[in-house]
Formats: structure tokens, C-alpha cells, sequence
């Protein structure tokens, strides 16, 4: 089971978006319908959070690429959070790290070179 909670940030066009359940087939469809409304009503700068969801597969990352598409189709843009070590390493493995200007791993902040 998928539950969205967006927050309105001092920007009308700003919005944090925590995810929490799984972002399957099922979520990932939830996400996409929910994540576009809010981008069609003017929020098309979105901090999706990451760090409550418990499943991340093909699905759930077809909804954060269409959100971003359709963000930046109005001029904004879609970052994401990403804390938990297994969403982190999906996010990497297939490039969308990069493309979503995924947040360094706070377990790496602050770490140094031996």
C-alpha cells in the first residue's frame, strides 16, 4: 500500500513529497496519478522522499520518470531523497542517481580519503 503526503513549500511551485509503502506496479501507479495532479496544479518542483518506501521496482521508477518529464515540461525540475542503502542502489544501477540529482548518502558525508 502506497501513501503520498505532500507539503507546500513558501514557493507556491515547491512541494516536498514523501512516499511511504512500496513503489511496485500497484504504488507506482498510485504515485504517477497523485504526483501529476500535483504538477498539473502548479507544484512542478518536487523533493520526492525516498526514505519510507520499502519496494522500489520498475514500476515505481516509470512514475518518477513521468513526473520528471512532466515537471520539467512546465520549467521545473524533480530531485529526489534516497537514504536507504537497497532504493540508493536501484536508483544507481540504472543511471537515475544522476538524472534525479540524488542527494549524497549521508552515511558518505563527511567521510574522508584514507
Amino acid at each position: 500500500m502506497m501513501r503520498i503526503e505532500l507539503t507546500q513549500l513558501r514557493n507556491p511551485a515547491d512541494a516536498h513529497v514523501a512516499l511511504i509503502g512500496d513503489l511496485d506496479d500497484s504504488g507506482g501507479k498510485l504515485a504517477r496519478r497523485q504526483l501529476a495532479r500535483a504538477v498539473e496544479s502548479g507544484k512542478v518542483n518536487l523533493m520526492i522522499d525516498l526514505d519510507n518506501v520499502g519496494t522500489l521496482n520498475s514500476g515505481g521508477l516509470a512514475a518518477l520518470i513521468a513526473t520528471l518529464r512532466k515537471a520539467r515540461n512546465r520549467g521545473g525540475d524533480v530531485r529526489v531523497k534516497a537514504s536507504q542503502p537497497h532504493i540508493r542502489r536501484v536508483m544507481e544501477l540504472t543511471g537515475l542517481s544522476r538524472v534525479f540529482h540524488l542527494a549524497p548518502s549521508p552515511m558518505l558525508q563527511g567521510a574522508t580519503a584514507a
